[in-house]
């Protein structure tokens, strides 16, 4: 029972430090903060690093 209940504190742990790092990185208005975010974000959620990189490069472009 005991490991049960702390498997299940880990994973809303988890749950929420990543569900606050996803808005964080679409919703801040500053750039730093939404890039420190994915990057975070990519340590945290394996095969997603490749995705953010390419995000990012997409927001650094001529019009930016």
């Amino acid at each position: 029972m005991t490991i049960g209940l702390l498997s299940t504190i880990a994973a809303v742990f988890y749950g929420g430090t990543v569900s606050l790092l996803a808005l964080t990185a679409t919703f801040a208005r500053r750039r730093t903060l939404r890039h420190e975010a994915r990057s975070t974000l990519a340590v945290l959620v394996p095969g997603r690093a490749m995705e953010s990189q390419q995000v990012d490069r997409a927001a650094v472009g001529p019009n930016s």
